[in-house]
């Protein structure tokens, strides 16, 4: 009988750890982080803080008929005040 009953918690401390390592998220919290820039995707490098960004994550800004590519809007809105303070 006290096996019977042993083999029962064994089944039950078995179940209890299989659910609670499916609500548990696998990994770490880098791992959730998906980059489309793996997937062989053109980077940008922004021309006020020098980081590079994927081509499809940067924010694009026309400045004087050119297109030019910023990590963010505070970036592209630096530049664009630097560039108007250069010309007369």
């Amino acid at each position: 009988m006290k096996v019977i009953i042993f083999i029962i918690l064994i089944y039950l401390l078995y179940k209890i750890i299989k659910t609670v390592r499916q609500l548990k998220p696998s990994g770490n919290k880098y791992d959730q982080f998906q980059s489309s820039s793996s997937s062989g995707e053109d980077l940008v490098e922004d021309p006020v803080c020098h980081t590079y960004v994927p081509l499809s994550q940067a924010y694009k800004k026309e400045i004087s008929g050119k297109n030019y590519y910023f990590c963010s809007r505070q970036c592209g809105e630096k530049y664009q005040l630097e560039k108007n303070n250069q010309t007369p």
